[in-house]
């Protein structure tokens, strides 16, 4: 898993959960001091309202890319662990696996036409005699290569 929102990147291994619908909500967790006053830099410049560019990896490997505004904002600490949680208000939202599995069907009509008209040919290699690989032998007698086999 994966997330960029809010020119914020979260890692998987500090997202605990990610739902996509209407709303897109990710919480992540924080383990080390340094790491969190990263994370709590970027997060206090972010106000509720604010229009928002996201992209998300989902665990089974969908990438979902659009846009939205800030709903809700949280940030927590407790006992050496810290946490976010983001909640965007999706307004454009495209998954960019259906990009990848669609094909337009104007090259797709294309390329069965092409496929159609060509008439099948198969390729045969050339008849080499003995005599044919004399005169090669021949030819490269004097050469470097006919040394290296020796």
């Amino acid at each position: 898993m994966y997330a960029k929102l809010c020119r914020i990147e979260i890692l998987s291994s500090y997202i605990k959960e990610v739902s996509v619908g209407d709303l897109l909500t990710v919480q992540a967790l924080v383990t080390n001091p340094l790491d969190w006053h990263h994370f709590y830099e970027k997060i206090s410049t972010l106000r509720e309202g604010e229009k928002t560019d996201f992209m998300v990896v989902t665990a089974e490997g969908d990438r979902i890319q659009g846009s939205g505004d800030i709903v809700e904002l949280g940030k927590w600490s407790s006992r050496g662990q810290y946490g976010f949680k983001i909640k965007i208000r999706v307004r454009k939202q495209k998954s960019l696996r259906d990009r990848k599995t669609r094909t337009p069907k104007r090259l797709v009509e294309r390329s069965v036409m092409d496929i159609r008209s060509q008439p099948a040919t198969i390729a045969t290699a050339p008849e080499v005699s003995l005599e044919d690989v004399a005169k090669f032998k021949e030819l490269l007698k004097g050469s470097l290569a006919m040394d290296i086999s020796r």
